[in-house]
């Protein structure tokens, strides 16, 4: 019997893929997995593309697949039943719950995952809570894309002469080839259907902040701290002090730090051993399907 893990992110997807006795059959790569970026065929592709990578061309008995995009209770209808014969059976939820039993392997926990947006996902060892997750433009407070759209919003204040700029000012006009205040309106513009394109601006914030700029790590600090505030909301709401990060975002040392302390000061706890999300999947795949030699596996080599 073969199991399989998927986590259909983003940018890209990625499958592993092991037998009931605990044996790694083999591990795929494929393109981006979010049917709402590049409709429901082309995310299946890739998320087939992955899945035969992993086991070498045979199929697959069971697969859990945790999508990026599974926003609503429609999505996950229209979701599972799309991506239904991928496998013999399959499952479908949110990449915010392998993401979680990654590390916490099933026990309860909270997750927060900061990349280009952002989500809070508490587990009582019973039910799902969310805190976001809704989108750019009703949610995703401390994200690459809400922070970046603050730094845009500083420099536009700049030119209009109601902030000052500065050393900031000075290096993010460099990086985004803005001479004049034009530049940064057409900037702005021509990227506003491209979320990944702006969000990429808080690449450039972290870059500075490791310069030593305290503006850029104000800007990160500030997006830490929201999210953080909404990560001790969901402690208090499902009464669980395990915080998992998981994202990009939490690869900047200032941000990073920033929402530990936060997260900390609350009695929380940091817990994050780096597992990737389809670990996470997988966990969830092999207890589904009675698979305890992959469940032992996974806890051995992945609880260092």
């Amino acid at each position: 019997m073969l199991i399989a893990g998927i986590d259909a992110g983003s940018t890209k997807t990625k499958a592993v893929v092991y037998d009931c006795d605990g044996r790694l059959i083999g591990e795929g790569v494929s393109g981006p997995g979010n049917p709402h970026d590049l409709g429901l065929s082309q995310a299946k592709k890739n998320v087939t593309d992955a899945l035969l990578q992993g086991s070498k061309g045979a199929r697959v008995d069971f697969a859990v697949i945790g999508f990026a995009g599974m926003d609503t209770a429609e999505d996950e209808v229209t979701f599972s039943r799309f991506f239904s014969d991928v496998a013999v059976r399959t499952e479908s939820v949110h990449d915010s719950v392998i993401a979680l039993f990654s590390e916490t392997f099933g026990e309860p926990g909270i997750v927060v995952i900061a990349g280009t947006g952002s989500v809070v996902v508490g587990y009582d060892g019973k039910t799902f809570r969310r805190i976001g997750g809704r989108g750019w433009l009703l949610s995703d407070e401390g994200s690459s894309y809400w922070i970046s759209v603050n730094l845009l919003r500083w420099m536009q204040q700049v030119f209009d002469g109601l902030e000052e700029g500065g050393e900031l000012f000075d290096f993010m006009r460099v990086k985004m080839n803005v001479s004049v205040h034009d530049d940064l309106v057409r900037w702005a513009y021509d990227n506003q259907c491209m979320k990944d394109r702006i969000a990429s601006l808080a690449a450039y914030l972290d870059e500075a902040a490791e310069r030593g700029i305290e503006k850029a790590k104000d800007f990160l600090r500030l997006g830490a701290t929201i999210l953080a505030e909404r990560a001790k909301v969901m402690m208090r709401r499902v009464n669980v002090r395990t915080v998992v990060p998981k994202g990009s975002l939490f690869k900047s040392r200032t941000y990073y730090r920033a929402f530990k302390e936060e997260i900390e000061r609350a009695g929380g706890t940091i817990l994050d051993r780096g597992n990737p999300p389809e670990l996470g999947a997988l966990y969830l795949a092999a207890k589904r399907a009675g698979c305890q030699k992959v469940v032992e596996a996974i806890r051995r080599a992945r609880t260092r």
